[in-house]
């Protein structure tokens, strides 16, 4: 019963590797600009080449091979070869799906992109390639019907359907990745459920990585939502955890992180006791460093973090969202600005260049940045409409930002 089950896999297997160079001959054909005909010359009918092109009739392996030579395909599949090949895959699959970091996966595809493009792993250096660099390939749907389940899996994660995703695969790497889409479209409740099952997966798993960023990510949903103690505990776990793995950059973010949480409860102590824990040369990190310097009265020590913020590289912008759009640092400037004025004008809140730069500030934070980084400027803008009597407006922030807050 298990040989035959055997024969049967390999069998389906040995289908899918002759559909994908049926894909792969159509394609090489294509991009020579070859007709069927001047193919298929002495080797079939073309009419036979057309149904394997289409993946409707299997090749012979005799067949299929004179036809990848005659596109100048060197088709690698002997048995040493595709036993290191799937060896080294898993390897990478396994560091993938326990949240290790994509960097020297991309360079390692490169290197091996030749033996990998003409074998029978095409389409896992193609999917992870495709992830690790974020450049969907051409057609890809074209290979739909020739992926394996994995290979489908991350198809379907890179395309974002992650409804079908999450129906066929539990798996907590897409999870998180399943609750990334509604965090960044303002559905903060929506992403909270997927982080949360992320957590309890990773968990099962034994993906301590991953758990640690499902954690991370809640905690900026609460923060989001304005339950900043569910925040709180959120990160502090987080913070934990990245200790633990001894990542120093998740501890660096976590930091970064409670700190900006302590300073919109009204903490600055704690704020800068968690900031001074864990330097960071990172130019948000200056930038806490001065609101906290400046919300305990120490000036000097804040113009001195602020001129830090304003010369420091900038490569995170909250929890790790990349920083190098124009819009974002033009957010950037624009809080270290005013920062600025408060520290050079004790009359700032009547001083009209402040509140202008407030306000587009806000207006930008809307538009660009998750609703948790508004609501810890918020605080300035509504005392900036209750100090230019616009008690209407100020109410408004109030009711939007602070009414609901759960300490």
């Amino acid at each position: 019963m298990g040989s035959t089950a055997n024969l049967i896999e390999r069998q389906k297997i040995n289908a899918m590797y002759q559909k994908l160079q049926g894909i792969i001959i159509r394609r090489r054909r294509q991009e020579l600009n070859w007709s069927q005909t001047t193919l298929c010359a002495g080797i079939c009918a073309v009419s036979h080449l057309s149904k394997i092109e289409q993946g409707k009739a299997e090749g012979s392996p005799e067949v299929l091979r004179l036809l990848l030579q005659r596109l100048g395909v060197e088709w690698r599949d002997d048995p040493d070869f595709c036993m290191e090949a799937s060896a080294w895959f898993e390897e990478w699959y396994d560091l993938l799906f326990s949240g290790e970091s994509f960097e020297k996966l991309e360079s390692a595809l490169a290197q091996r992109q030749e033996e990998f493009q003409n074998s029978p792993f095409f389409l896992d250096w193609l999917m992870l390639t495709w992830l690790t660099t974020g450049n969907p390939p051409e057609n890809v749907k074209d290979y739909v019907s020739v992926m394996d389940d994995r290979q489908y899996n991350l198809y379907l994660c890179m395309t974002e359907q992650f409804q079908e995703l999450l129906r066929i695969s539990d798996r907590s790497y897409f999870l998180l990745a399943a609750g990334t889409r509604p965090f960044w479209r303002g559905d903060y409740e929506k992403a909270v459920v997927c982080f949360q099952r992320g957590m309890d997966q990773a968990y099962r798993e034994g993906s301590l990585r991953i758990l640690m960023k499902c954690c991370g990510n809640l905690g900026a949903c609460y923060s989001c939502l304005n339950q900043l103690e569910q925040t709180r505990e959120c990160y502090t776990a987080a913070s934990r955890m990245a200790r633990s793995l001894g990542r120093l950059k998740d501890m660096a973010i976590m930091a970064y992180n409670l700190a900006t949480t302590e300073l919109q409860l009204g903490l600055p102590e704690d704020a800068l006791r968690h900031l001074l824990e864990q330097p960071w040369n990172e130019a948000v990190y200056f930038q806490k460093l001065a609101i906290c310097y400046e919300q305990l009265g120490q000036k000097d020590k804040s113009r001195s973090a602020l001129n830090q913020a304003l010369t420091a590289p900038m490569t995170v912008f909250l929890d790790g969202t990349p920083g190098e759009t124009e819009e974002i640092r033009g957010i950037f400037k624009q809080i270290c600005e005013l920062i600025r004025i408060r520290l050079d004008d004790a009359n700032y809140l009547k001083n009209p260049e402040y509140g202008n730069i407030l306000i587009a500030c806000i207006r930008s934070m809307k538009k660009q940045l998750p609703m948790g980084f508004v609501q810890f400027h918020a605080g300035w803008l509504e005392e900036w409409y209750v100090a230019n009597r616009q008690y209407h407006k100020a109410h408004e922030v109030l009711r939007t930002f602070f009414i609901n807050r759960t300490k």
